[in-house]
Formats: structure tokens, C-alpha cells, sequence
């Protein structure tokens, strides 16, 4: 019992980690897009 509750504690921590990962980075790849598009004149 202890052995699977270790392990799903184990799983949900990458997952977690590479979530806010994909988050952090959509954030900055849409601001760093913007401000491209708002450079060239386009927004």
C-alpha cells in the first residue's frame, strides 16, 4: 500500500513541474511575440 502511494506521489511531481513549464513558457513566447508584432507595426 505504502509502495503505491509512493509512487503516484513520485509521477505527479514531473507532471506538475512540466505543466507550469508549458505555461511559463507560452507566457513568455506570447509576450515575445507581441512585442515582435507590435516592432513591425502589425499590432
Amino acid at each position: 500500500m505504502t509502495e503505491n502511494q509512493d509512487h503516484s506521489a513520485k509521477e505527479k511531481k514531473p507532471l506538475s513541474l512540466s505543466l507550469e513549464t508549458i505555461i511559463a513558457l507560452g507566457l513568455f513566447g506570447w509576450i515575445a511575440l507581441s512585442m515582435a508584432m507590435m516592432g513591425l507595426g502589425i499590432w
